[in-house]
């Protein structure tokens, strides 16, 4: 019986041509042969399996042949090559760093260095996980990696790049192995299906692609396992059971399901899907790549980035037609939610559940959001009759005459010279009145009110929208409204902050003539300034309500500020005294009194 050899050692590639998802890598070290530029150091970097050692073995191969071919591929056939094929080379040395990281490791390899190759061009040195060296190793490797014997090359391979010392890295020419495409997997299996005469679905072996996670080697060694349990044919469900892998089926009715709002089946098929031996963060992963999928298959530019089979792709595109992209990215939030506090969670269980609950109902959601934001929408259009409307309300519900009013002497004229007051107010609503004095304030109705009288949920939301406005009349952005309005927000501070009415009767605003959006305050202390900042957006808002326009107020502590002349806090007033009276600060001192600002 013939010794079996796995299929990643079997169709290991040993030309640059063979090479399979590095094809970057292939031209330019092939061009690099071509030109006769070679560096004296490579460094080849990426992730497990995907061709590190195998490129370095190739080049070592290629630059010691004898009779290199026309395409500057190693011919197999001399000395030298039947020599690496055999493993009997003596110009080609591979160490294993994991096991060989120390410094005497090292010394030794550089011992061997100064001794040029018996046969053939070159000495070449390939170093595997050269990044499990030792800093004392890699301190001694320095010199000879530097300037090493024009005969000496060296090939480092690591799978973790930062690991390495700078001063390794700045001495060696790198090269960047990338992942291997899920398509480029596929076509590869394939080829050994053929080789190998086994039947194998494609949806199959996609799954095994998609498992191997880019890596060719760990994808032949599933191929192997899977081979080996279905005896010569690999059908998607063995693979599905033998790599424990949940089925594509199951999220594609539990989709189904959710836009449903089927949550009693929802719930059912999680429960199944547990049974089976998945975790829950196992199946919120795999849901939300669904939903991903099934996002991208809605743009024909996206299309190309779904790494599936034919046959799923077609299914996919069938339920994206189906679910809307709110209903897909509210999902997939909700996913990535879940997945975030799986771990934190106590009650595992009840987490995806939870997610499940909220993307079963979320297409309600985000329909009565749409429908509420329509509303709205319509409402500010029709915004002229809504006022109308309005008007008309508050006649029929109005009980107190507007205050300070003269009684009117005839009704039908009184009732006319109201009803045009409002419709004058409604078209100057945010722009500035020619008035310079502020208008009585008019009686708005409240949503306590509307308890009383039965109103449609139409005049309802109107009103609860406009009472957020102010009711009066604009007034007239100048220095004169602006301290009127100054006074008028420190009239109602309560009286149990009696230090902030205080700095408000002795500081006064500035309005800016040059861009009338902006006013300043000019305080004495840091204390003061903070004291105003906490009220900032208050006063802000007061102003900017009653002018009909946006105003921002800038609080600037200085010193020498003419309105505050008083003394604010305890701490100011006694540094006052200090600077009429020095000797009460001697005092303090020779009694050693300490001072209670409190």
């Amino acid at each position: 019986m013939a010794e079996y050899i796995v299929s990643a050692r079997k169709y290991r590639p040993v030309r640059f041509s063979e090479m399979v998802g590095q094809e970057q890598v292939a031209v330019t070290l092939k061009n690099a042969i071509r030109t006769g530029h070679l560096a004296h150091s490579f460094l080849f970097c990426g992730p497990r399996g995907v061709g590190k050692t195998t490129a370095a073995r190739i080049l070592a191969k290629t630059i010691n042949c004898e009779n290199i071919t026309d395409d500057f591929e190693a011919c197999g056939k001399c000395p030298s090559c039947v020599s690496f094929q055999q493993n009997a080379s003596f110009n080609i040395h591979e160490l294993d760093a994991a096991s060989n990281n120390s410094v005497e490791d090292i010394r030794s390899l550089v011992e061997q260095v100064r001794f040029p190759p018996q046969s053939g061009k070159y000495k070449i040195y390939i170093i595997d996980e050269v990044h499990m060296l030792s800093q004392g190793a890699f301190n001694a490797f320095l010199k000879t990696l530097e300037e090493p014997p024009a005969y000496c090359k060296f090939i480092l391979a690591t799978t973790e790049k930062h690991k390495i010392l700078p001063t390794i890295l700045s001495r060696c020419q790198i090269f960047d192995f990338r992942r291997i495409g899920i398509e480029v997997i596929v076509k590869h299996l394939q080829h050994i299906c053929e080789v190998e005469k086994i039947e194998a679905e494609e949806d199959a072996l996609h799954i095994v692609a998609q498992k191997a996670d880019g890596g060719m080697r760990d994808a032949l060694s599933m191929f192997d396992r899977l081979s080996s349990f279905s005896e010569g044919k690999l059908t998607y469900a063995s693979v599905l059971e033998n790599l424990n892998v949940l089925d594509y089926d199951y999220f594609f009715k539990v989709t189904d399901s959710l836009l449903t709002e089927n949550l009693s089946n929802v719930i059912q098929l999680f429960d199944q899907i547990l049974k089976k031996g998945f975790e829950g963060d196992d199946f919120i992963l795999g849901l939300c790549e669904h939903f991903r999928n099934l996002l991208f298959c809605k743009d024909a530019n996206t299309l190309a980035l779904i790494e599936l089979s034919e046959n799923l792709k077609h299914k996919y595109a069938e339920q994206s037609s189906l679910a809307s992209a709110d209903f897909l990215v509210n999902c997939l939030n909700i996913g990535n939610q879940c997945d975030v506090q799986y771990k934190q969670s106590k009650n595992k269980r009840l987490t995806v559940e939870l997610a499940l609950i909220k993307m079963c109902y979320v297409n309600s959601v985000v329909t009565v959001d749409a429908d509420t934001s329509k509303k709205k929408l319509s409402e500010v259009k029709e915004k002229p009759e809504i006022r109308s409307q309005k008007s008309e309300v508050r006649e029929l519900k109005q009980e107190v005459p507007v205050v300070n009013e003269p009684a009117p002497v005839n009704n039908e004229k009184s009732q006319a010279t109201n009803q045009k007051q409002e419709t004058v107010a409604a078209k100057t609503e945010v722009k500035k009145a020619p008035q310079s004095t502020i208008s009585k304030s008019k009686k708005v109705l409240t949503l306590d009110s509307l308890n009383d009288v039965e109103d449609s949920p139409e005049q309802k939301l109107l009103l609860q929208t406009e009472e957020e406005r102010f009711e009066g009349e604009v007034l007239l952005l100048n220095q004169e409204s602006i301290l009127q309005l100054w006074n008028e927000y420190a009239a109602n501070i309560p009286e149990a902050k009696k230090g902030l009415r205080i700095s408000f009767a002795n500081y006064k605003p500035d309005l800016d003539e040059a861009t009338l959006n902006k006013i300043s305050l000019k305080v004495q202390s840091d204390v003061q300034k903070n004291q105003f900042d906490e009220v900032r957006l208050g006063i802000q808002n007061f102003i900017s309500k009653r002018v009909g326009a946006e105003i921002t107020l800038e609080v600037i502590a200085d010193k020498k500020a003419e309105n505050g002349t008083k003394p604010y806090t305890p701490k100011e007033k006694f540094e006052r005294l200090m600077e009429k009276n020095p000797a009460i600060k001697t005092m303090q001192q020779k009694l050693g009194l300490e001072l209670d600002y409190d």
